[in-house]
């Protein structure tokens, strides 16, 4: 096959595309609304140590709260934090809701 023939420039031109695929939404986000009102909760509260997600007021909030395991609870603040439904305040170390318990 040549270079040149029309054959290979319409291979070239058709090779196969990657399409866009938007932006999954989070299997948790029925749940923003509620964990907007989160009261301050300390997500590692003995800091000097090492970080056991068993210890976390955060994920036991959470677990509690949803009747999840820890593993549940995490993927569940992880989502909320990303898209800004809690927030932390530097000054006091804790994490609350964006519409309540602020601390």
């Amino acid at each position: 096959m040549d270079l040149e023939s029309p054959e290979w420039r319409f291979k070239m031109n058709h090779r196969k595309r990657k399409r866009f695929s938007p932006a999954k939404e989070s299997p948790f986000r029925h749940l923003w609304p509620e964990l907007a009102f989160m009261p301050p909760l300390n997500h590692w509260p003995d800091r000097p140590n090492t970080y056991t997600p068993e210890r976390s007021e955060v994920l036991i909030w959470l677990a509690e709260g949803y009747r999840c395991d820890l593993i549940e609870a995490d993927k569940i603040f992880q989502s909320a934090r990303g898209k800004g439904v809690v927030r932390y305040n530097p000054e006091t170390r804790l994490w609350f809701g964006t519409k309540g318990g602020k601390s």
